[in-house]
């Protein structure tokens, strides 16, 4: 039986980046979508008017009109911010939940404290209320991009915009997604280097925040959808099926 999935990109991307995943899902018999979340890719919200509750509600409001129903919901990165609230939104709809080496809040927490974080008071002050990846810093872009060729480096690095900041401060209600019972799994990028602040590794410091999720393991760094997403489709596959 085909498995339908809406696949949700995280910060700096767009829905763009899951094309090739999405050829490696509908080569398994398939259906996927990818969404552009509010400011990214072809979606031009105003930045400045962007929220965590405009994230989840344009996710919701695509798999309704769309009349998708048992929806694989999987998030990269900060989209795992988004699809919790898109499940507890929409329950009914919603297959299982997948994180993709992704941050998974705790309760009524936002992601990024700005009161810590020197680069969100910065982006704070800007007009677009946004940062760009370069802002980041040679550490974590190294980390983000460790297993790349440099040729994939250079398209990737070009290709990813503006992040609005106010998802990032946004309190994150993760007891209503529990509520709902919908199954929860976690595909596992065991060399992910991106930087964690106060932890190692993405696995197991935000895969531990799930309840019993299963997981899934992929030699990949963090932007698997571009390194691997022949494995990225099979594990997403597999997860669908309960394998």
């Amino acid at each position: 039986m085909a498995e339908t999935f809406v696949l949700v990109h995280g910060a700096w991307h767009g829905g763009w980046c899951w094309a090739a995943v999405i050829n490696q899902l509908e080569r398994l018999g398939d259906r996927a979508y990818a969404v552009d979340l509010p400011g990214h890719g072809m979606n031009r919200a105003d930045r400045a008017k962007v929220t965590l509750d405009s994230y989840v509600n344009s996710v919701a409001e695509f798999i309704e009109r769309h009349d998708l129903k048992d929806v694989v919901l999987a998030g990269h990165s900060l989209g795992g911010i988004t699809i919790s609230g898109v499940a507890a939104k929409i329950p009914a709809r919603i297959k299982r939940v997948v994180w993709v080496t992704a941050m998974v809040a705790l309760d009524g927490q936002p992601m990024v404290n700005p009161a810590k974080s020197p680069l969100a008071a910065a982006a704070d002050s800007f007009p677009e209320r946004s940062n760009t990846i370069e802002m980041m810093g040679k550490e974590f872009l190294d980390g983000l991009t460790n297993d790349m060729a440099p040729a994939l480096k250079e398209y990737v690095m070009s290709a990813l915009g503006p992040q609005p900041l106010a998802p990032l401060l946004a309190p994150v209600p993760m007891a209503p997604y529990f509520a709902t019972g919908i199954p929860s799994s976690y595909i596992v990028c065991e060399d992910d280097q991106t930087p964690v602040p106060g932890a190692p590794n993405w696995h197991p410091h935000f895969s531990s925040r799930l309840r019993n999720p299963t997981l899934k393991f992929v030699k990949s760094g963090h932007e698997v959808m571009f390194t691997h997403p022949v494995e990225c489709a099979r594990a997403l596959h597999e997860l669908a099926r309960g394998d």
